[in-house]
């Protein structure tokens, strides 16, 4: 343990691990969204790199009926089930360690799995780790956001959304791209505007995505 952590919306301290990433900024409005009362509650979730677990525990603090948190960095797997010990909420969460010969984002899923929410604080800059910390910061050719988007009909529900916090311009919209070019909506969850805002920001924008015949059926 490198240390303990404490944020203001969140209720207990955190344990972070060596390697692991931890900065509580990007994702602030995401945590806000998870807060709302219908928003994990009773629901399935996937968090797509879950570093300190800080999201997943979010969500089953929130109601959520079970998480499943993956990420590359086993030492990241290893700090998420032990803060999801120290809060008691173990038997709701399932670690799964990504290979790094596959990371795409669903590859230790099974085929049928399906979830009601998927999240997740993706890497924001498009180039290539160097070691398996760096895993957290880079996404080389968005390869990561592009198997999100590329199979997330796949792993939804039926009425199913995802939901990814990014803190970068171009991260933004290539995402939005790269959605509208799969047949997904990538609608920006925040009163800011991109044009005013610097290449790399804080806290995140929030981005939820879904199959564009879903927004078709609420509407």
């Amino acid at each position: 343990i490198v240390g303990w952590r404490f944020i203001e919306d969140f209720p207990d301290e955190l344990a972070v691990f060596e390697s692991v990433f931890w900065d509580a900024r990007d994702t602030i409005t995401l945590r806000r969204l998870i807060r709302q009362p219908a928003f994990a509650r009773d629901k399935t979730v996937l968090e797509i790199g879950t570093g300190s677990g800080l999201l997943s525990l979010c969500c089953l603090k929130a109601g959520a009926r079970r998480v499943v948190a993956t990420d590359v960095n086993p030492v990241a797997v290893a700090n998420a089930k032990y803060n999801a010990d120290q809060l008691g909420v173990a038997d709701r969460l399932e670690t799964r360690l990504v290979s790094l010969k596959q990371t795409e984002a669903y590859a230790v899923l099974g085929p049928t799995e399906k979830f009601d929410l998927i999240i997740s604080n993706p890497p924001w800059e498009n180039q290539k780790p160097a070691s398996i910390d760096e895993y957290a910061l880079y996404d080389e050719g968005f390869r990561l956001l592009l198997s999100i988007l590329e199979d997330l009909r796949d792993h939804l529900e039926p009425g199913g959304e995802a939901y990814l916090a990014y803190g970068s311009v171009s991260a933004v919209r290539h995402c939005q791209r790269l959605a509208a070019d799969r047949g997904l909506s990538a609608t920006i969850l925040d009163d800011r505007k991109l044009d005013d805002l610097p290449e790399v920001f804080l806290p995140a924008i929030v981005i939820r995505v879904a199959p564009l015949e879903a927004d078709k059926e609420e509407s």
